[in-house]
């Protein structure tokens, strides 16, 4: 694979480049497979060789992020702290630390920057510890939203700028009339102005969309950004497993200095084109640009193969059920190709992440580490 070399310390994964516009525009005759590519330059290595520090030895590949200031901050297997690095790759200091007390985790679920600050939140209750950029722990804000129903319907709730968040609420078993209220869908996916209506379980735990919000985080209704599903991996009537063959839209991600979030969107039935767009803190919708993108059909081979799999992961958990009594599908590889959501194409894009300076870089789902 080849990647864009920058003048900062992080090997970047992009494939494709785009610009977000102030105004909502097309990226004329630009596909996404068809997008430049420049020669790869390692700018930076961590944790080469066997005999390395404490802060180098992760057993996965660390979640990463770049502040301004070129400093680099990892975290890898939930570890309850955040290791931060100068941009040559030495240790300078940890955020956070494993307690109970102000500022302390068990796990660490994800974590970012707001402005001059970095947030870290706790993996299970998602309450939002903010700490300054010498480390130093300034507050922690208790996540009071729903609680989710199963692990694979976990909310997300992630602080932007001027005191709003990001979230996907999870489909929860709670009182309609005592539950948040909610943007209601107008039926073309997007957010709608009419009444409000409260999330409630999908039936037989098929997939919904779930919508993704901007908002006060001290306000229940918060607008609509786009609706995403809830889950993509392999659902059996027994449990989910972690199979995802294709990733489903939209994908979003916080815009850099917290102003808002910027989603990467298309149709999965028909992914020709993908869809980018900036909200704002408010929700509304800042810039957006469009990109088509070459359909590549899944052949039946590769569909065969991607529910061999999921066949071959699901029986694990029917012998398990089978030995204690359980109930299993009779027809497991049925079961399986409903679970897995297969489409007819595959995704235009795997992933994409976004710099500073308000570029957008795009992964092509093809391209392979």
């Amino acid at each position: 694979m080849k990647k864009e070399s920058l003048s900062r310390p992080l090997a970047t994964i992009a494939v494709s480049l785009a610009t977000i516009a102030s105004t909502p525009a097309r990226a004329a005759a630009q596909l996404v497979a068809d997008a430049g590519f420049r020669e790869a330059c390692e700018v930076l290595r961590l944790g080469d060789g066997l005999d390395v520090p404490e802060w180098l030895a992760f057993s996965r590949t660390p979640a990463l992020r770049l502040d301004p200031a070129g400093r680099l901050y990892l975290n890898a297997d939930s570890n309850p702290a955040v290791t931060v690095l100068d941009s040559d790759g030495g240790f300078v200091r940890y955020i956070g630390g494993e307690g109970e007390g102000p500022g302390e985790f068990a796990h660490v679920g994800g974590f970012g920057f707001v402005g001059d600050s970095v947030w870290l939140q706790h993996l299970f209750e998602l309450h939002i510890a903010f700490f300054d950029s010498a480390g130093e722990h300034i507050r922690t804000e208790m996540d009071r939203g729903l609680p989710s129903s199963a692990p694979w319907l976990w909310r997300t709730s992630l602080p932007l700028a001027g005191g709003y968040g990001f979230y996907i609420p999870p489909i929860t078993d709670a009182d309609p009339a005592s539950g948040p209220s909610r943007s209601s869908d107008t039926g073309d996916g997007r957010s709608g102005s009419g009444p409000r209506l409260s999330i409630t379980r999908a039936p037989e735990f098929k997939r919904v969309k779930l919508p993704m919000l901007v908002g006060l985080r001290s306000e229940e209704a918060r607008d609509t950004l786009a609706f995403k599903y809830n889950y993509t991996a392999m659902i059996t009537p027994m449990s989910t497993h972690g199979h995802e063959p294709f990733v489903t839209p939209p994908l979003y991600r916080i815009h850099p200095n917290g102003e808002g979030v910027v989603t990467a969107d298309w149709e999965p039935d028909h992914p020709e084109e993908v869809i980018l767009r900036h909200y704002d803190l408010t929700g509304g919708l800042a810039g957006e640009v469009t990109i088509a993108s070459r359909l590549r059909g899944v052949s039946p081979a590769a569909r065969d193969a991607f529910i061999d799999e999921g066949v071959e992961m699901a029986e694990r958990t029917v012998e398990v059920a089978r030995r204690f009594g359980g109930e299993v599908p009779a027809n497991l590889r049925g079961a399986v190709t409903e679970g897995l959501l297969l489409y007819d194409y595959f995704e235009p894009i795997s992933t994409f992440f976004l710099t500073h300076d308000e570029r957008v870089w795009l992964r092509d789902a093809r391209t392979v580490v």
